[in-house]
């Protein structure tokens, strides 16, 4: 137990002889807690998903397909005595062929120096496995891991047991959690093995700050996760979202202006985006400012455009641009 000793000397009396008592008040400490709980996984394995729940909020865009999450994130949840610190992370691309994809792998590097504790998220139905960077990632760090075996609710028995038996070959440690990231019923007793992990610490964050990244990054991210709703094959993979103005921000604004633009890799995704007399890019337009709104909590008005920024995802200087470490 961590204690703070404060002196104070305090005067009894003005006789021939002035005594002096010295007593010492033993404060004890707040047993606060934080820490930094770095969530990894190759892709679409549910890390997303999983710090949604956790959070009991949505933070981090979704989609079904692959590499939705490109850039690393921070989110924090206060309870009690203890900061929760989550961070999201890209899934780790083992064939990486763009300089966006190094990027992305990158971000997961980066998680290596602060975390606490490590989530490793398994989809079971995955039929590559984990990855051998994971593996040693956490074989190589004296880093607390947890092991989520997700999506329980869709994955067989079978599927389940041969993950088991591959996780006891590669000895990364007991602490093996079954769930489904889409049920609340195991959010708690996650929360409180992690609360066991965290150190001792006072708040790295107070309580106003939610996360580490700005506003127009998550009204980017939510047009993204529209544009994996609305078009199939390599559309999403191959566009980024700008957001140039966003005036108005706030609870006590009649109305939020954004404009943002789309950039898209290949001249012939202009048109797709754009669709048949301006309706794909409207539909969007749509559909993303309803889910913005619902994220601001006021009412917005959206200007979209779409733009071509020919093979932007080997550019590395327009990638640095966008917020990704080279």
């Amino acid at each position: 137990m961590e204690k703070n000793e404060s002196k104070c000397f305090i005067r009894l009396g003005s006789s021939k002889n002035l005594v002096f008592v010295l007593i010492f008040f033993m404060i004890e400490k707040n047993k606060m807690k934080s820490g930094f709980i770095n969530i990894i996984g190759s892709p679409n394995a549910g890390k997303s998903t999983l710090l949604n729940a956790l959070m009991q909020d949505k933070w981090a865009i979704t989609s079904p397909k692959p590499q939705t999450t490109r850039q690393r994130l921070l989110v924090v949840r206060n309870e009690g005595d203890n900061q929760f610190i989550f961070s999201d992370s890209p899934g780790y691309i083992a064939s990486a062929s763009y300089k966006l994809h190094h990027a992305m792998n990158n971000e997961i590097e980066g998680m290596k120096n602060d975390a606490d504790v490590f989530l490793l998220v398994i989809d079971p139905t995955d039929k590559h496995g984990i990855h051998p960077y994971l593996v040693n990632m956490l074989k190589k760090s004296e880093v607390p891991a947890i092991i989520i075996i997700n999506k329980i609710d869709i994955a067989n028995s079978e599927q389940i047991q041969n993950l088991k038996q591959e996780l006891q070959k590669l000895e990364l440690g007991d602490n093996v959690y079954e769930m489904s990231a889409l049920s609340q019923e195991a959010i708690e007793p996650l929360l409180q093995k992690l609360s066991d992990f965290l150190p001792e610490h006072p708040f790295y964050f107070d309580s106003e700050t939610s996360s580490d990244k700005s506003v127009r990054f998550f009204i980017a991210e939510l047009i993204r996760e529209k544009i994996f709703q609305l078009f199939s094959d390599e559309i999403p993979y191959s566009v980024i979202v700008s957001v140039d103005s966003c005036k108005g921000v706030d609870d006590n604004s009649e109305m939020a202006k954004i404009e943002a633009r789309i950039f898209v890799n290949k001249s012939s995704q202009l048109a797709i985006i754009v669709g048949k007399n301006g309706a794909k890019i409207k539909e969007l337009g749509i559909q993303s400012r309803l889910e913005i709104e619902k994220f601001l909590r006021q009412k917005v008005h959206l200007g979209l455009t779409a733009k071509l920024k020919e093979n932007w995802r080997e550019d590395q200087s327009f990638i640095t641009k966008i917020g990704m470490k080279p």
